[in-house]
């Protein structure tokens, strides 16, 4: 036992790649058990937090807290999934635009294929009027993300689930309407599974504006189960609709010898301009809790490209944003 117990203190610390912080401090995960796909926004001094629900009703749970590493669950997107849908509760994106907030989700259409819907209320925590589908294609449509653009337009970025049927997986990238909940125009692909250390998938995405550029965080392989190999990488362009360029330091997020197959998160800024991802990962000494939500900082390197903990993969222990230890 006592060999055990130095073994797991040396391979944290390694994880972590740095040495204990000083002063207040929280270790990962920040929500213990399976919530996969967080994404994450921040209303003044409150962050909203929701995730996918997989089979479970009611569907998306919504969380709130002040200090990214202490959160509070206080309700659900839907009590009662719409009717049109038939399952597969996956990747609820929260954001806001024109003072209302939405959340663009997927779900399965009793018809058959994997859609992307939306949701919108006057309030974060609700409640959530469903508006329907916005795009379901043969192969599926899933994991979107809204997008504005660098003329003010508003787009929905989203994965085509080519992988469900062993074809490539293209994101793409629609105008949606002046109210945000209808799509508009044609569809135009951003990116696709190039890239070798990609595999059969890219998805999850997620769109940052920092500065001059457009940043495209994205998840590649499996996600899921005993076998995955899931990782978080990144791409940047001028302009929304490409051409984008990969960061040849890919996979920025890989696993370690902690936390295995981070990735699907999405990105938030405090009051003071830092920026953070809430992602998901499994446990290596707890499989079976599932995917659990976790916290990073994300720190830009000369060249303007995000690095997340000297990519050594999920950190351990970060001192907390706030000051305020995880309770």
């Amino acid at each position: 036992m006592r060999l055990a117990s130095v073994s797991f203190i040396v391979l944290a610390t390694m994880a972590a790649g740095r040495g204990a912080p000083e002063g207040p401090a929280y270790r990962n995960p920040v929500i213990p058990g399976d919530h996969p796909d967080p994404s994450v926004i921040r209303v003044t001094d409150t962050y909203w937090l929701t995730h996918t629900s997989g089979k479970r009703v009611p569907t998306f749970p919504l969380y709130s807290s002040r200090d990214l590493v202490n959160w509070t669950r206080v309700g659900y997107v839907f009590e009662t999934p719409p009717a049109w849908t038939s399952g597969s509760y996956w990747a609820p994106e929260i954001a806001e635009h024109g003072g209302r907030y939405f959340i663009y989700y997927t779900a399965r259409n009793q018809k058959g294929p994997l859609c992307v819907a939306v949701a919108t209320a006057p309030e974060p925590a609700g409640p959530y009027t469903d508006h329907g589908p916005l795009v379901c294609q043969e192969l599926g449509s899933i994991d979107a993300a809204p997008a504005t653009d660098e003329r003010g337009r508003r787009y929905l970025i989203w994965k085509e689930d080519g992988n469900s049927q062993k074809k490539p997986t293209p994101l793409w990238a629609q105008p949606l309407s002046p109210d945000a909940t209808r799509l508009e125009g044609t569809p135009i692909e951003i990116l696709r599974n190039e890239a070798l250390w990609e595999g059969h998938l890219v998805e999850g995405p997620y769109i940052l504006r920092r500065d001059e550029w457009f940043y495209l965080f994205y998840s590649a392989r499996g996600c899921c189960g005993e076998r995955c190999d899931y990782r978080l990488g990144v791409a940047r362009s001028r302009k929304l609709l490409g051409p984008w360029e990969r960061n040849a330091a890919n996979p920025i997020l890989p696993a370690n010898d902690v936390w295995r197959c981070p990735g699907h998160g999405s990105i938030v800024s405090d009051e003071g301009g830092r920026t953070f991802l809430l992602y998901h990962a499994y446990a290596r000494n707890d499989f079976q809790k599932g995917r659990q939500a976790l916290l990073d900082e994300v720190v830009w390197d000369g060249r303007g490209w995000p690095t997340i903990n000297e990519g050594r993969g999920p950190s351990i222990e970060n001192a907390s944003p706030f000051g305020v230890e995880r309770r």
